[in-house]
């Protein structure tokens, strides 16, 4: 898995709907709200071997997925889904996010005598929560409107389970933690191998046997949620944005015979979640 970085990148619109009515003089709801994401993001990457030399293969994201899709920088954070919500006493906060997501992993290999080659694709979504202290005015915030507070701020929660997982992960770490605080929503790791023997032929020799050993293998490692509960224990009193905020990541390399390629993708589609006020028992914590 590669690194997915903590940086937050500006996406389309989403539709938020209040699943309480606002009370009179456009207070925000105090006790559940909604939002959904209609917004398509993907990405993609390719690379092909040419001339014995591992090359850059040129891969259009939305060729892959839906024409509607909007290329979004790989391993970074977008918001996609925005709620604004008032807590009147400390409380903590429930929040359920789904989401339609959609993997690319295409590997072929060319294998020539006594050659081994090797094509892997990648590709992964990720979602991470955040909630951050909302001083606007009205039921409705710009999406995105959690990006100018930094994941170091002392005003900034992420929501649990994420905020468990370390800032910065690898593939030993604990199954579903993502980068950044985040977690898998959907990943696949693909790879493809292939090897053929060498058949040696004595001249002049007119008898005997020439056999072409070929060995092909295929392994898919894949992880996937598609629905996450996040957790805010214990947020403070006033007015809260909490924003789902997604990452895709996608990864291809090879080695061997000339015509090897592999081409890796992710996306990201339509998605609601839904934020209730709760009160937990004293002190609650993790």
């Amino acid at each position: 898995m590669r690194v997915v970085s903590a940086a937050i990148a500006v996406t389309t619109s989403a539709l938020l709907l209040a699943a309480a009515p606002a009370m009179a003089g456009g207070t925000v709801s105090s006790k559940a709200t909604a939002a959904i994401n209609d917004a398509v993001g993907c990405t993609a990457t390719g690379e092909q071997v040419v001339n014995g030399t591992a090359s850059t293969l040129v891969v259009n994201c939305t060729d892959l997925f839906h024409h509607s899709a909007v290329p979004v920088t790989a391993d970074q954070y977008v918001p996609i889904m925005d709620a604004v919500i008032k807590l009147s006493n400390s409380q903590s906060l429930f929040v359920g996010a789904s989401e339609v997501t959609g993997l690319y992993t295409q590997t072929s290999v060319t294998t020539h005598g006594n050659q081994t080659s090797t094509a892997t694709a990648e590709g992964g979504v990720y979602l991470r929560a955040v909630a951050c202290p909302f001083n606007g005015s009205g039921n409705t915030a710009s999406l995105g409107y959690c990006v100018a507070y930094p994941l170091t701020s002392p005003a900034v929660n992420v929501g649990f389970p994420g905020a468990s997982c370390p800032a910065t992960v690898d593939l030993s770490s604990v199954l579903g933690c993502a980068p950044g605080r985040g977690v898998v929503i959907d990943q696949r790791i693909q790879t493809l191998s292939s090897s053929v023997s060498n058949c040696i032929v004595t001249v002049g020799t007119s008898t005997g046997t020439c056999p072409f050993d070929q060995t092909i293998s295929l392994l898919l490692d894949t992880t996937s949620a598609h629905t996450m509960n996040f957790v805010f224990p214990n947020l403070a009193v006033g007015g809260w944005v909490v924003e789902i905020q997604a990452a895709v990541n996608a990864d291809a390399t090879v080695a061997g015979g000339n015509g090897t390629f592999a081409i890796g993708g992710a996306a990201y589609g339509l998605g609601a979640m839904t934020v209730d006020s709760v009160r937990l028992v004293s002190a609650f914590s993790f």
